[in-house]
């Protein structure tokens, strides 16, 4: 197996911007569905085919760090921040997923509202790698950051309300269960975007 001795910078780069352009397309797709008011088949394998597409970027890092010797940052960070990228895609999956499964409506006031905040969160991430490789605009991607952290605290309070008026309201303890779940996996999810932004924000405190 050849190793590249020559830090390949810009292509470990590139690969995270094409990461995070992947997830914003599936934050806001995600987001359009909430207006039809139905996750149909078409809607969630479209959905399904964009984390498969991030399951490729991120296998494809991998082989790339596992082929250079000399990496443009710590190679755990890369292989970190490679992850949690694809962890928020899978998270994203699993509430299409679940969602057709469990015959739920988008609309739900409080769901539309994680949704909103996770997009939010997929775009802050993505304007924060872009400019990554740019050590004179770290001050620029640490707000980037700085505004993940805010929207994954903005998702607790959601969660508190939506789980309080979920009990108040909800007569059939099935459809309880259901949206309970639905509200955690979108907390999680915003949980993963803030593990993101804390690597890169780790990122620029190592090479800062």
């Amino acid at each position: 197996m050849a190793l590249n001795f020559i830090p390949k910078e810009v292509k470990f780069f590139d690969y995270f911007n094409l990461q995070a352009e992947n997830l914003v397309k599936a934050s806001a797709f995600f987001k359009s569905i909430l207006k039809d008011g139905v996750m149909s088949e078409e809607s969630a394998r479209h959905i399904h085919d964009l984390e498969h597409e991030g399951d490729t970027l991120s296998h494809e890092i991998t082989d790339m760090l596992n082929r250079t010797f000399i990496t443009p940052i710590d190679r755990e960070d890369i292989f970190a921040l490679a992850n949690q990228l694809d962890d928020v895609l899978d998270m994203i999956n699993a509430m299409a997923s679940r969602m057709k499964l469990y015959k739920l409506d988008p609309g739900n006031e409080y769901f539309a509202q994680f949704i909103d905040l996770i997009d939010q969160s997929a775009i802050a991430l993505s304007n924060a790698i872009n400019h990554m490789h740019d050590t004179k605009r770290a001050r620029r991607v640490l707000d980037h950051c700085i505004e993940v952290n805010r929207l994954e605290n903005m998702g607790d309070l959601v969660r508190e309300t939506a789980i309080s008026r979920l009990f108040e309201t909800e007569k059939d303890p099935i459809m309880v269960i259901k949206w309970k779940e639905m509200f955690e996996v979108a907390e999680a999810t915003l949980d993963n975007c803030e593990h993101a932004a804390k690597v890169i924000e780790s990122i620029l405190v190592k090479h800062g």
